[in-house]
């Protein structure tokens, strides 16, 4: 019966009718329909069923986390890292990113690699951070070949290799990265022979 319920709120999703489909998530939901938890807790994250509210999102999510959902995992991480959550912890939050990115969720994947490299929520480890932020790049996740990018560059985790890391990071700025324009101006700008002066 839920299943039937879910298949129709999708139908409503799909012809952009949220409003209908969230009631409908919400009842397959109550009935412990992960997958209608987790689409249910997407509409009221960002408002698509009539209103926005990021404390039920957040119950949802973590519902459907508790149904082991990986992207749930994603959310439910993000939430408490972002401090969203009314008892966010980042240890807590970094365990929900990992077991989204270990089943391969490359938002989760990147988001895990830069908590890895900044020692955020988790113990430090730049070889562990550059391991997931591949994994992401392999799936084109643009703000981790970036970070990658970086990490390769300067030898973080990895052996330095400038010319791979500035390729990477060309790739993000091409792509749509926002902070790579920048970097390679001050990869450039070092690169250059410095300006004789005219006499």
């Amino acid at each position: 019966m839920s299943e039937e319920i879910y298949k129709k709120a999708c139908d409503f999703a799909n012809d952009g009718e949220y409003v209908e489909a969230a009631k409908l998530f919400k009842k397959a939901a109550d009935t412990g329909h992960v997958r209608a938890q987790y689409n249910l807790a997407i509409c009221l994250h960002e408002g698509l069923g009539g209103y926005q509210a990021h404390m039920e999102a957040f119950h949802y999510f973590k519902m459907a986390a508790e149904g082991d959902f990986p992207r749930a995992h994603y959310m439910v991480g993000i939430y408490l890292l972002m401090g969203l959550a009314p008892y966010a912890s980042e240890e807590e939050g970094v365990k929900h990113l990992k077991l989204a990115a270990d089943a391969g969720i490359e938002d989760a994947q990147y988001n895990y690699g830069v908590c890895l490299l900044e020692g955020k929520g988790v113990e430090k480890s730049e070889e562990e951070a550059v391991r997931y932020l591949q994994m992401a790049v392999e799936k084109d996740h643009v703000d981790a070949m970036y970070n990658l990018g970086v990490c390769i560059y300067e030898g973080r985790g990895i052996a330095s290799d400038t010319e791979k890391g500035i390729a990477l990071i060309e790739k993000a700025a091409s792509k749509g990265n926002q902070e790579a324009p920048g970097a390679l101006t001050k990869i450039y700008s070092k690169k250059a022979p410095p300006l004789k002066s005219l006499s």
